[in-house]
């Protein structure tokens, strides 16, 4: 099967390129042109990935990428902090760049199938609600990037394609990647500890996400279904932000910061727990625990561990100055 990636060299991008080729499929990925993406393209170039540079807000460019396609798999996204500070920025890459693939999608006389990549932040803030939530929940984006991923949700739906949309939880990469860490840090200070939250291992969306092409251009239970691609209860992944924390950076050997640096408004973030027994059934995807998931973390770390424990004083206080309530 022929896959088109959009976003394909982003972090969760690179996984689902990978769990392609694994599978056997021919892969193209979709990407803005910069010093890293060239990188990645010339080394997956030698796995047989075609990359296709071009800007997503420019239909021309995604046509010329969705030619001769079976399956799309749509995740490129201004993500947050950048679509804090740049929402119009957001609005036209991940609205109007749907837009496009859905446009460049109906053009075509053989026309792919669509994975749409969203995020269960849609949901808005919902721990005052009974878990777990539902995928035809009220939605109730609260910031630039939810609102532009519910309004690319509604522009999907709308149209006449076989599609699926996946809501993301938070989804915990299984190899080092220092800058999707330093992210994290900038935005950890706005959970509240107590607040429920579900992960989902890197390895199985790309699973799920490969899973769900394959079905929609084969038996095609996934046609038209929305629903959150979440870690599950069974493997110990509906946990708490205060233990999601500890298990990024303990196996670092940082100690989580003192819970007075932390909202301790349950309602300042969008995560929970999520129902995801029906797209199991169907994707089979939830292959991991928390217990391998530390595993998998510790493996990732062990080259910098050592660093960071020669530096941990230090570590831990920049670590504290980076909360808004230091």
């Amino acid at each position: 099967m022929n896959i088109l990636i959009t976003g394909g060299y982003g972090n969760i991008g690179v996984m689902a390129v990978r769990e392609s080729l694994k599978r056997g499929h021919r892969v193209t990925v979709f990407e803005v042109r910069n010093k890293a993406t060239e990188k990645k393209a010339r080394a997956y170039e030698k796995c047989g990935v075609t990359t296709r540079f071009g800007d997503i807000r420019n239909l021309d460019d995604v046509k010329k990428a969705m030619t001769g396609q079976d399956a799309v798999i749509h995740m490129a996204a201004i993500l947050p902090p950048v679509s804090d500070r740049r929402p119009e920025l957001c609005h036209q890459v991940n609205v109007g760049g749907t837009q496009n693939i859905i446009e460049a999608i109906q053009s075509m006389s053989k026309q792919p199938a669509l994975v749409f990549v969203s995020s269960a932040s849609v949901m808005g803030p919902t721990q005052d609600q009974q878990p777990p939530v539902t995928w035809d929940a009220p939605l109730n984006p609260t910031d630039a990037y939810s609102s532009s991923k519910a309004a690319a949700e509604t522009l999907v739906r709308a149209s006449n394609t076989a599609l699926c949309v996946l809501r993301l939880a938070a989804v915990m990469p299984t190899i080092l990647i220092l800058n999707s860490m330093i992210k994290m840090v900038k935005l950890m200070y706005d959970m509240p500890l107590a607040a429920r939250c579900e992960i989902v291992l890197d390895e199985d969306v790309a699973f799920a996400l490969v899973s769900a092409a394959e079905n929609l251009v084969g038996s095609g239970e996934m046609r038209g279904r929305t629903g959150f691609i979440a870690g599950g209860r069974q493997n110990g992944l509906q946990i708490s932000i205060d233990a999601m924390l500890k298990g990024s950076l303990n196996p670092l050997g940082i100690e989580l910061p003192a819970a007075r640096l932390f909202s301790d408004d349950l309602n300042a973030y969008y995560l929970d727990w999520y129902d995801t027994d029906a797209l199991q059934s169907i994707l089979h995807y939830q292959n991991h625990t928390y217990d391998q998931w530390q595993a998998m973390t510790k493996r990732a770390y062990r080259y910098l561990k050592p660093l960071v424990t020669l530096l941990r004083p230090f570590v831990q206080k920049w670590l504290e100055r980076q909360s808004p309530r230091y």
